[in-house]
């Protein structure tokens, strides 16, 4: 009897649930269209740009420099300030880019001018808020912030 009671409680809220489901993507979509960010950036050129991705840690802090070059090559600057003992470290990658329309697949496959082993790939998406340009990581939802939006204005 209990276990006709239970499966009976699961059908109907399993039934009940996924009749709301209908209305949570309407809001879903209304919300996207209120805050859409992704506009066609075709005309916005990415040539000699960079754009920063600041991470904070623990023990250290990161600072990601990605410098687009004007054809089809880039440079990765890759800063890590030791919170323990103070030093800046630094590495220096060089590498390529693909673009297609808002999509940009970057790959640095050389360490200070030496091909390495494992490419750094970061797929990314351009994207557009308050008119800043900003790219967005694919695999982890990281940003990278467009510099000269970094630097105040006096």
């Amino acid at each position: 009897m209990r276990k006709a009671l239970f499966l009976v409680s699961i059908l109907s809220s399993s039934c009940f649930y996924s009749q709301n489901f209908g209305a949570i993507n309407e809001i879903l979509e209304k919300i996207e269209n209120k805050y859409k960010k992704m506009t066609d950036a075709s005309d916005y050129t990415i040539n000699n740009k960079k754009f920063v991705l600041l991470e904070e840690f623990s023990d250290h802090s990161e600072r990601h420099i990605l410098e687009f070059g004007a054809d089809d090559k880039i440079t990765l600057i890759e800063l890590i300030d030791d919170k323990a003992t103070g030093q800046t470290y630094s590495n220096i990658f060089s590498g390529d880019f693909m673009r297609k329309r808002n999509a940009i697949s970057v790959r640095a496959n050389y360490l200070e001018g030496k091909q390495i082993a494992s490419p750094i790939i970061y797929n990314l998406y351009l994207m557009n808020a308050n008119n800043m340009w900003y790219l967005k990581d694919i695999n982890n939802s990281k940003r990278w912030i467009e510099n000269n939006k970094l630097i105040k204005k006096k």
